[in-house]
């Protein structure tokens, strides 16, 4: 076998396809009198001047307050290593992040109204767990459940099925905020419909009453397809189960549908998710096994075939069927990492773009990919194009808002410095085509910052009813921060070269991709501007 797609291979065995780049755990370091602040994966540096860790409300209100005064703007976080990575998490250079990591307690249960109250920073994985032996569960989380319940609520995350609305803003019945002038408000109805994907911009949550259901047990199962039916078949297949997704591969010409679906709680089984535990540590490699799968186009079409023929769902099996799993509903449709032990940390990066459109779109969508691709070959090697569903949340700023929803992803191995994969040309075609022709609405917690810059009221009809109790709540914008005012004066930052490799333009001549490659219209939808080399 060819070297190369030998480590190509080794990586897509062992990835788990989720992350960027690796960082020090604490995502703090101190530089010329600002900090560096990052994400999780190191892809986002934010340069507070100042990090508050509030302990209480009452810490929360006067770091507010104290803002104001200075005429200094706060992000409220709730993680140390914030696990968003696109620019929504930083503030103004110099001004301030509010970390509520430590209100992460479960207040009340509420058995009878099925609720419980709980702190921001709790993550979703933990709320889980502490709800099980009670019986119950929090149902919709991310396929990576380690991200607190509030940043999960602020960046519209979400799950899948067109059974119920998988935001998990959609299944928050309360919230408690320090407004912009530090004082305690409680947001309910209609008000908190309007502010359930917020993205930190109203206030600072401090207390949460979550919606709550019987704990369950899941069986999962997956089937192998062909895609000549996708696109008349799609809502049908995934309507069929309780949580479904869709992972495609046009080149391939097939599709695999995974789903999870409810059995009784006697049904042996207690298998788990270990998609964020399996990988080992590959970091002494570098960048060479993606490097290897990048390489070209021929590697990364051989990888898919491994990856679509020898896919199966990533679990560790206990006392129930090999393709056919059972267990507790939380340990089965997602799973988390210990710090330190994560793919992340392991060496494994990729970044991800995921953009969502109406349900009742997807059938011509599918028809313009297949033609897209029969314009321009291109191979997805990690999962494909990654359909995702959500039944119609009542939040204003949701991907899923006020209409079923489908959702794709694309998983991009990366290695540490930008560069041009195989196939970017297509998926930067995709998501471009997506967001113009299909009102498409980019994931706040993906994504980079070009891709969100043509937002308003066309793509989300609340969106002014959003701006409306956004001036209410922080008159004197506390809370607004420069991911907020790029969307809203359309600015990308200042064009330099190679900016549409760093995905920090979209690009307009050939010095945007650098000297090894071109900015081209796209091979079907001739409105985008693509890179791709010589």
């Amino acid at each position: 076998m060819n070297r190369y797609l030998r480590d190509a291979l080794l990586f897509l065995m062992i990835s788990s396809c989720r992350s960027t780049n690796t960082q020090d755990s604490s995502g703090i370091l101190q530089a010329n009198g600002l900090i560096n602040y990052k994400n999780y994966s190191g892809s986002i540096v934010c340069h507070p001047g100042s990090v508050i860790q509030a302990n209480s409300i009452e810490d929360v209100q006067k770091a507010v307050r104290d803002a104001s005064a200075q005429h200094k703007t706060i992000r409220a976080l709730s993680l140390t290593a914030p696990r968003s990575y696109s620019p929504v998490i930083c503030p103004e250079d110099g001004d301030i992040i509010l970390n509520v990591q430590a209100l992460n307690k479960i207040i009340s249960v509420d058995k009878a109204a099925r609720t419980a109250v709980v702190q921001p920073g709790i993550l979703i994985s933990e709320l889980q767990d502490q709800l099980s032996p009670k019986g119950f569960t929090f149902p919709v989380t991310p396929d990576y459940n380690g991200v607190s319940i509030a940043g999960g609520m602020a960046t519209g995350a979400h799950h899948s099925s067109l059974q119920f609305a998988t935001e998990v803003a959609d299944w928050v019945e309360e919230v408690k905020i320090v407004d912009g002038a530090g004082e305690l408000r409680t947001l309910s109805g209609e008000q908190l419909d309007t502010a359930r994907v917020h993205l930190g911009l109203l206030g600072v949550i401090v207390e949460l009453k979550v919606r709550i259901i019987p704990q369950h047990k899941v069986k999962y199962g997956f089937e192998k397809l062909a895609d000549d039916r996708l696109e008349q078949d799609l809502e049908s297949l995934v309507r069929a189960h309780e949580y479904a997704r869709i992972l495609w591969f046009p080149s391939k010409k097939k599709f695999i549908l995974d789903h999870f679906d409810t059995v009784p709680m006697n049904t042996p089984g207690e298998s788990s998710n270990n998609l964020w535990t399996s990988t080992p540590d590959i970091s002494a490699l570098g960048d060479i096994p993606v490097g290897a799968l990048n390489v070209g186009q021929v590697v990364q079409c051989s990888a898919e075939s491994l990856r679509l023929n020898t896919y199966k769902g990533p679990f560790k099996v206990v006392d129930s069927e090999k393709n056919a799993p059972v267990g507790l509903s939380h340990k089965m449709i997602a799973g988390t990492c210990p710090p330190g032990k994560c793919s992340w940390d392991f060496g494994v990066k990729t970044r991800t773009v995921e953009v969502g459109i109406a349900l009742d779109r997807a059938q011509d969508w599918i028809r313009d990919v297949r033609k897209m691709f029969a314009a321009r070959r291109a191979c997805f090697p990690v999962l494909g194009i990654y359909l995702r569903f959500s039944a119609a949340s009542k939040s204003a700023l949701g991907e899923a808002s006020g209409r079923d929803t489908v959702v794709f992803e694309i998983h991009i191995p990366q290695t540490s410095s930008p560069s041009i994969e195989p196939s970017s040309d297509v998926y930067d075609e995709m998501v471009q085509m997506t967001l113009a022709k299909y009102d498409g609405r980019p994931h706040w917690g993906k994504n980079s910052l070009p891709y969100f810059l043509d937002l308003g009221p066309k793509q989300y009809p609340q969106w002014d009813k959003f701006e409306q109790l956004r001036s209410e709540l922080d008159p004197n914008g506390v809370f607004t921060s420069p991911f907020w005012k790029a969307i809203r004066s359309r600015a990308s930052a200042p064009r330099v070269a190679r900016c549409a490799v760093s995905k920090q333009c979209i690009c307009q001549q050939d010095s945007d991709c650098g000297s090894d490659a071109i900015c081209i219209p796209g091979a079907f939808f001739k409105e985008a501007r693509v890179c791709k080399r010589d």
